[in-house]
């Protein structure tokens, strides 16, 4: 019997139901092909579970599934594209981005409708650097706590302390799980409000660069706009570099050939923010993500470093 099709996925309630939207679609497009899905533990599900664990390194919720697609465990790996490394292992590619989930966050309270609604000096449970600094913008009288944890987790500990006035979540994993409702409160942040993470509600299906059957297996799930923003906010990021960004936000939409990609950089030296747009033909997003990255690099006074690490 013919070896079935192998898709590596994490462990964690959302990346098992990415992976089953993979694995249908390939029993779609290929019927009659046994596909089956490897769950696999990764260095960031690990620190998520540890409260005092140190922060993992590049690529911590990706690492572990690239390496098993190298030692051919695994025949393709299903990741959130914000968790990717801007540059990939030698030997591996990514063959396909479907069509992009929502890529804005979401205030998410027990008690309080929207952000605006809160009472000044209220505390934020929010982890992230990029969405501490674009918050504070909006509203600079909060105090932020750290969460962690998958989107499931987030969202009981916010029901367990009720000290915290909200949390601010991808809408992309709220919708995956079917999580709007339950009792709480929703608002989603307009792009001009908070620029998401680059690649956010965007899945990467990365296969070996060899593997040309599957990537001509996986080439009709690919959607050509996704892939051009996605390129372009991925190039912004890697163009940045590891100099003297802290935090980052970006968001590339495509429309009648055209791509328009907004960005933000934090500076935690200076404390500045510094967010601009560039516009040109979505064929050409690589260049654009480049420029645009030059553009604040240039404003915020930084000279482009090394490295890649997703905000």
């Amino acid at each position: 019997m013919t070896r079935p099709l192998i898709i590596g996925s994490r462990r964690s309630g959302l990346a098992r139901v990415q992976a089953e939207w993979v694995k249908s679609a390939l029993e779609t497009l290929s019927p009659g092909r046994r596909v089956a899905i490897s769950l696999l533990e990764t260095a960031g599900d690990r620190w998520s579970a540890r409260a005092e664990a140190a922060l993992p390194g590049k690529g911590m919720f990706t690492k572990e599934l690239e390496s098993a697609l190298l030692r051919r465990e695994i025949d393709i790996a299903v990741h959130s594209m914000k968790d990717l490394a801007t540059e990939l292992p030698e030997g591996l590619r990514i063959a396909a981005i479907p069509p992009r989930e929502d890529a804005r966050d979401v205030w998410v309270s027990r008690s309080f409708p929207h952000w605006e609604a809160l009472p000044p000096g209220s505390t934020v449970a929010v982890g992230s650097p990029r969405r501490v600094q674009q918050l504070r913008k909006l509203r600079p009288d909060l105090s932020f706590c750290e969460i962690r944890g998958n989107v499931d987790t987030r969202l009981r500990k916010l029901e367990a302390n009720r000290n915290w006035g909200g949390t601010v979540l991808a809408a992309a994993g709220l919708k995956r799980l079917g999580l709007f409702g339950g009792g709480f409160h929703f608002a989603f942040f307009p792009f001009e409000a908070m620029l998401p993470a680059p690649g956010q509600g965007a899945l990467g299906i990365e296969t070996r660069s060899e593997d040309v059957q599957i990537r001509d297996l996986l080439l009709p799930l690919h959607d050509e706009a996704a892939g051009w923003e996605v390129t372009a906010e991925r190039a912004f990021l890697r163009s940045l570099g590891g100099g003297c960004r802290s935090a980052v936000g970006a968001k590339a939409a495509v429309q009648g050939g055209e791509l328009a990609l907004d960005g933000v950089m934090w500076m935690e030296t200076t404390g500045c923010t510094y967010r601009r747009r560039a516009v040109g033909r979505a064929e050409d997003a690589e260049a654009i993500g480049k420029a645009l990255a030059e553009e604040i690099l240039s404003a915020a006074g930084c000279r482009r470093g090394p490295g890649s690490r997703i905000p």
